[in-house]
């Protein structure tokens, strides 16, 4: 897990990175993930398009939302897979904060 997140931080470290950087990262931390399960802590629109993003290249993704936000009752109408952020993580291969 600590080379994904060290992948991760890679990524969000890049202030102004060329195509290429961005996408060697990408594609590095999705290689990594395929297979895996990924919690997502965040359900704003930001964590909607990375979950659909990672499911697209076979990645399981679970979401980590507290039952008293708002983000709980239309991650669920939305069909979502909602648990508690500390159900999200023991279940997790990967975890990921928006």
């Amino acid at each position: 897990m600590s080379a994904l997140y060290r992948t991760h931080l890679q990524c969000v470290r890049v202030r102004d990175p060329t195509v290429s950087e961005v996408t060697g990262v990408h594609n590095e931390l999705i290689a990594e993930t395929s297979g895996k399960i990924v919690a997502i802590f965040g359900y704003r629109e930001d964590g909607r398009r990375h979950a659909a993003h990672l499911r697209q290249v076979g990645v399981r993704v679970i979401f980590g939302i507290r039952e008293d936000r708002d983000e709980w009752s239309e991650a669920m109408r939305d069909g979502e897979y909602v648990v508690s952020p500390e159900e999200a993580a023991a279940q997790a291969d990967v975890i990921q904060v928006w």
